[in-house]
Order: C-alpha cells, then sequence, then structure tokens
C-alpha cells in the first residue's frame, strides 16, 4: 500500500494514555490516519511515486497539542473588542488612577474609529489593578470611569479572566439595573446610596443583564471571523484539539456549520452551562440539544459546566483581613450546596460528564464531594468529570481526586509565580498558602489525570511554552509580564513535571478528557493523523529553552493545516 504523506528522518515522540512512550524514525499518512509508525527502512515500502515525502532533518515530530480548558465561543470578544491587554502596569511605580486614564484614553481611541457602533465592548482590564497590587492602593473601578468616554451609549468593559464586567451608566439603564436591583449577595456592587457601580462579578450574575442590552450580541459574521482567528492561532501553535468550556449559543451555531463545511482545523468539544438559579430549565435544555450541535467527530457537546466559586472559596481564613474585590477567605460558592449537589447527580445521571470551575479549596472539596456521591447514586465508567484550575488544593483532596478518578484541567500558564496576584492572595491568606498555588505534580503522583490548557481569552495560546512552564514554573517570554519579573525564583519547584508528564497532559490527556483517545492525541497506527513537525529536537532542549522552539508544520487529520515556510512566513493551507 502507498502513502499519501511520509515523514522521515524525524525524532517522533508520542506518550500513549498507559505511559507507553513511541520513539520512531518514520511514519505514513494514508487516508487521514497513520498507517506506519517505525524507522527508516521500513517505511520505504509506503512511498509511491505520488507520495508527498517530508524531511524532517533530525527534528521532532509530536502528537497535535490539545488545550483542556479554553473559550472559543468566546473569541468575538477577543478580537472583536477594545483590547486594554497591552496594559502592564509596574506595581511599584505605577498608580491604580494612572491606569484608568490608559483605559480611557485606548477606549477613547476605539470610540473614534468605531462611530457608528451601538454598543462600545471592551476585554482586557485587571481587577487585581484596584485591588492594591499597585503601591498598595485600593480604588474603585466604576461606571463614571467610563461615562466619561462614553456617555452617550451603552458601553460593555470585560475583564481579561471573564469573572467581572463594568457597564457604563448607559448600559445599565439599557440592561434595566437601578437602585432596587438585587445586588445578589454582593455580586452588583452598589455605591453608597445604593445605585449601581456599574461593576458587576461573576458570569452567572452578569451574563443575563449583559444579554438585555440592545445590539450588545455579536454578528453571525463577526463570531464567524473571530473563530476563523483563533483556529489560525491555535494551529499555528501546533493545536489540533480544543475543549470549549462556555457555550455561547449563536456561537455554536457558528461553530456548528463551520464543521459542515468542512472549515475546521481541529476537533472541539463544547459544553452546556448550568447555572444555580436557572438549574432545572439548564439540565432539560442540555438534554434536549445533547446532539444539535455535533457533527461527524469533528464538533461533540456532552459535558455540563458548572461555575463551583468565583475566584477562591478556601476552607480556612488564615490571615484576618477587611475585603476589597478578592474580599473573602471563605466566598461563597455560586451555587448552594444542596441543589449542586442534586444537580450533579442528575446530569450524571443523564450520561453528562461535568467540567466544573473550582480554584479555592473548599470549593474543590464540595465538588469532590459532589462528583463522589454522583457516582455512588449512578456508577458510570464512561463518566469523566473534570475540576478546573485546582488553584488551591489540600494533599488529601488530591488522593481523593486520584481514587475518584477526577480529571484536573490544569492551566501551566498559571504554574509560574504570579506577582500580580501574589500580593493579594498573600495578604487574605499568608505568604506561605499563596505560595502553594496551582501544583501539578502531586496530583499526577496520586493518580490524577491532568489535562493541561491555557485558559484562553483569558490568556494566550501557549503551546509549547505550556511545557516548558510546566518544567519549570517560571515565567515564559509568552508572558506580557515577562520583563519585569522573568528574575523571579519557581514556586514550589517540588511541583515541576517531567516532558513525558507535560507532553502526556497536552495530547493523549486532553484527548481523553474530551472521549477522543480512541481517535487522536497519540501518534499510534489506525490514529487520526494529527501531528506537530517542530524546528528543534525537544527531547534534548534544555527545559528553559522549550519556548524558543519554532512550530514548522501542524497536520489535522492528515492535512496541513499550519505551514511555517523558509521565508518565516505563516501559512493556513486549508482556508
Amino acid at each position: 500500500m502507498v502513502a499519501d504523506k511520509v515523514y522521515r528522518n524525524a525524532k517522533i515522540y508520542s506518550v500513549a494514555l498507559d505511559g507507553t512512550e513511541t520513539h520512531a524514525e518514520a511514519l505514513a499518512i494514508k487516508d487521514g490516519k497513520f498507517a506506519y509508525v517505525g524507522n527508516e527502512a521500513g517505511v520505504e515500502a509506503w512511498i509511491g511515486n505520488d507520495t508527498e515525502v517530508v524531511n524532517c532533518n533530525g527534528k521532532s515530530v509530536i502528537p497535535g497539542l490539545g488545550d483542556a480548558h479554553m473559550h472559543l465561543a468566546h473569541a468575538a470578544k477577543k478580537f472583536g473588542t477594545c483590547s486594554f491587554s497591552s496594559i502592564v502596569p509596574n506595581p511599584k511605580t505605577d498608580t491604580p488612577e494612572g491606569v484608568v486614564k490608559q483605559i480611557q484614553d485606548m477606549l477613547r481611541a476605539y470610540v473614534a474609529e468605531h462611530k457608528d457602533a451601538l454598543v462600545i465592548r471592551g476585554l482586557g482590564w485587571d481587577r487585581a489593578w484596584f485591588s492594591g497590587t499597585l503601591q498598595g492602593i485600593v480604588r474603585p473601578f466604576t461606571r463614571h470611569d467610563i461615562d466619561v468616554v462614553v456617555p452617550d451609549k451603552p458601553a460593555v468593559l470585560m475583564s481579561f479572566c471573564g469573572h467581572r464586567v463594568l457597564l457604563n451608566t448607559k448600559a445599565l439603564e439599557a440592561a434595566g439595573i437601578t437602585k432596587d436591583t438585587d445586588d445578589q449577595n454582593g455580586l452588583i456592587v452598589k455605591e453608597a446610596d445604593g445605585s449601581p457601580s456599574g461593576y458587576i462579578k461573576e458570569p452567572v450574575a452578569y451574563i443575563p443583564i449583559i444579554d438585555r442590552i440592545p445590539n450588545y450580541e455579536f454578528s453571525t459574521k463577526e463570531h464567524y471571523d473571530c473563530i476563523k482567528q483563533t483556529f489560525d492561532i491555535f494551529n499555528a501553535k501546533g493545536y489540533t484539539l480544543l475543549c470549549d468550556c462556555q457555550q455561547i449559543e449563536p456561537a455554536y451555531n457558528v461553530l456548528t456549520e463551520m464543521a459542515k463545511n468542512g472549515e475546521f482545523t481541529a476537533r472541539v468539544s463544547g459544553v452546556h452551562n448550568v447555572n444555580d438559579p436557572t438549574r432545572e430549565e439548564d439540565l432539560k435544555k442540555a438534554i434536549a440539544n445533547r446532539t444539535k450541535y455535533d457533527v461527524d467527530g469533528l464538533f461533540k457537546v456532552d459535558t455540563v459546566k458548572y461555575f463551583a466559586d468565583g475566584t477562591l472559596s478556601m476552607l480556612e481564613p488564615f490571615v484576618e483581613t477587611a475585603g476589597a474585590d478578592l474580599a473573602g477567605t471563605r466566598a461563597p460558592l455560586l451555587w448552594d450546596e444542596d441543589h449542586m449537589q442534586e444537580s450533579m447527580a442528575l446530569a450524571n445521571k443523564e450520561g453528562f460528564s461535568i467540567h466544573t470551575h473550582a480554584m479555592g479549596d473548599y470549593a474543590i472539596r464540595k465538588v469532590i464531594d459532589c462528583y463522589e456521591n454522583a457516582q455512588r447514586q449512578y456508577p458510570n465508567p464512561d463518566i469523566r468529570n473534570i475540576i478546573a484550575h485546582c488553584t488551591f488544593i489540600t494533599p488529601e483532596d488530591r488522593v481523593r481526586m486520584g481514587k475518584s478518578h477526577i480529571i484536573a484541567s490544569n492551566q501551566p500558564g498559571w504554574f509560574s509565580d504570579c506577582p500580580t496576584s501574589q500580593p493579594i492572595m498573600a495578604d487574605y491568606w499568608g505568604e506561605e498558602v499563596a505560595r502553594q498555588s496551582y501544583p501539578s505534580k502531586s496530583l499526577i503522583d496520586n493518580g490524577v489525570v491532568c489535562a493541561y490548557g491555557s485558559d484562553f481569552f483569558v490568556n494566550a495560546a501557549y503551546g509549547l511554552a505550556g511545557i516548558q512552564v510546566a518544567m519549570t514554573r517560571r515565567l515564559v517570554k509568552i508572558d506580557l509580564t515577562y520583563e519585569l519579573y522573568k528574575d523571579v525564583p519557581a514556586a514550589m519547584p517540588e511541583e515541576c513535571v517531567s516532558l513525558k508528564q507535560a507532553l502526556q497532559a497536552h495530547t493523549i490527556h486532553t484527548a481523553y478528557q474530551a472521549h477522543l483517545e480512541q481517535v487522536t492525541g497519540s501518534i499510534e497506527v489506525g490514529k487520526s493523523a494529527e501531528l506537530v513537525v517542530l524546528d528543534s529536537d525537544i527531547e534534548t532542549t534544555p527545559a528553559d529553552q522549550i519556548q524558543d522552539i519554532q512550530v514548522l508544520e501542524t497536520v489535522f487529520k492528515g492535512k496541513t493545516v499550519f505551514k511555517l515556510t523558509f521565508e518565516g512566513k505563516k501559512v493556513f493551507p486549508m482556508q
């Protein structure tokens, strides 16, 4: 049999689900699948007159990368708005007032360029800028700061993390938010006289509000253009599997049409949203729409998404201080605990795996309780429940996660000691506790399947740089604060993982999380041909230099979806 494409003279490196490592010299692709993986002599039989042969010149070929936790459906918010991501304050010299002026200047320029926009949208400010990280100054960020620039139309500015939104006065009026509006336990922040400040916490509170603002929703074309841009960016970083973790229905409709039209350059798994106030309705909708978006193994939505806490719901107070934006060491869960247990059990009963945002050790413990309860009531070996972030988790709960087969969806970009958030964490819980955030190796050592993701749009697509951070727990160049904090030593160096563990978490474990481990995630005969060609040998590259490795080619289902030319130009052949 003759192959369509052969890669030879390569350093092929792949890790299977059971940890078996594959080292090979050549591979052959036929009809979009790996037909041969082995040595140079064996691949000769697969080469015919029409076979495309790629000489890798001794460089690495690895499986296509997977992102286990990202927001593809939010692509329009990332690329179709006024971006504040270039603002990188120095905490020793900058002030919140100065940052507000930068935001206003950027917003003013954006408004001038988008005079016909009915709603002004923005993304990228950081709540930490106003919570004491800049010279210890706490300064509220309110609607009045936006009204100065946008007094005559609604403006909605989302924080970079997606957990906060700031609305100007016109936006609040358009959404019907007044003094009399219930503050939802402080999620809708009020001014001293009871008027809404415009500052709203957590998607569970702000999404229904901004959905009421006329013309806020992005158009079909805006969703399409921004999703295409996201595919391009992730393909250029070597990704062929994206796990979206928060549904936006218009964006999902666009994704379905793109998949049907052959425009996917990576597989996508998605979720159905479930929130406490609408939990019964949300589950009914998830069941009714169980297969609504699915397209031929390219796009599949078989998981439900919960937010257990917003930021950090912790077990102990640690340090007694008055709170600002991150106030409350026992920040309340976003769910009534009985409701969460009942709802998660019903979700597992219906055959849905669950993907839960949980950052504080109290929230994580409660989610583990719910997962274990659900599996006791409705045991199902096909269920793959996930906890995203795992910022703080006690040693005993790391053991429980392993025994209960709960997946940890980690973000290696956050494993480095983060000076922009550490002062806040240290203020509330003490320096020793703050530096215990984002464990990784100890989870793996306890048998937890760790699947790595970026949390795009919160972070950039880290790609190979994510492997470096997981191995070193140090900042990398892709981080906008790199120049400020590149010399900060690793927090918890004992949590550094090996190349094998990091690659496994970025490939086969992400596929496993998405129920795709039989299809993709490793270079094995019979699997879909999804691979990345690098410009170096990743196995011999020092860990602190992996971020400098270039992706030369990304292949999805046997077809090249990204290629870096000798002139350094990025080419996306399928588009």
